[in-house]
């Protein structure tokens, strides 16, 4: 017996669709307003199109989040983890956060309100925090710095740019453009393109003190001071 397909209409819009509109509607609006018949009245179909494609409400939002992960995490965990040294990569992720072109932090910003009121997607944000901290961290770890000083690095700029948004501040790329160099050396503390605390090479290393035992050698020896013969 052939299969007989559903119409377009009793279908509706593709499920990339309706994530896009809720997705849209989640930041506009806040949680509260991603609903059934919302979301269909924005795009301009019936509920019967939504359950085409879901089962229920939450199905969706479980989809939402997936999405948000797909879209607006895994980019930040892929330029921190890209091949490359240590501040090719934290560049990459300056780029990601100064384009706003894979990574949108209105997306972030409501997804993180949607946590407050909801505990199960405060776990999933709680955990995405964790592994972009433990992503940066993994990078100042390979620029040389030790496993603390690394974690406390990537906390704070990590916070910091979470901060940043948090606060709605609002400049132009330009501007943006023109601190970010600023911003670069003083979150990682690297000089240029060296890294602050690598240690030196071992034949670096081998020569200064190659250097150190010359000029100790070379140096002066202070005599030392003459003790005064007492008689009775």
């Amino acid at each position: 017996m052939p299969i007989v397909l559903k119409s377009t209409v009793e279908r509706g819009i593709s499920t990339e669709d309706w994530i896009a509109v809720a997705k849209t509607t989640l930041i506009k609006e806040g949680i509260a307003g991603v609903k059934i018949d919302r979301l269909a009245k924005k795009a301009g179909v019936t509920r019967g199109g939504f359950y085409y494609r879901f089962k229920s409400l939450q199905g969706m939002l479980d989809a939402l989040i997936d999405d948000w992960r797909a879209s607006n995490h895994q980019p930040i965990i892929d330029a921190l983890d890209a091949p490359g040294s240590p501040p090719e990569r934290f560049r990459s992720l300056m780029r990601l956060w100064l384009e706003e072109r894979d990574y949108d932090p209105d997306y972030d910003a409501a997804v993180r309100a949607w946590s407050r009121v909801s505990p199960k997607v405060a776990d999933v944000v709680h955990e995405v925090d964790d592994l972009r901290i433990e992503a940066l961290k993994r990078l100042f770890v390979d620029a040389g710095y030790d496993s603390d000083e690394a974690f406390i690095r990537a906390r704070i700029t990590y916070f910091h740019q979470v901060g940043y948004y948090a606060m709605g501040m609002r400049e132009s790329t330009k501007r943006r453009e023109e601190l970010s160099e600023f911003y670069y050396r003083v979150l990682t503390g690297f000089r240029g393109g060296e890294l602050k605390y690598l240690p030196p090479a071992p034949e670096a290393a081998t020569e200064a003190q190659a250097q150190t035992k010359a000029k100790t050698k070379t140096a002066p020896q202070a005599k030392p001071a003459g003790r005064k013969s007492v008689r009775a």
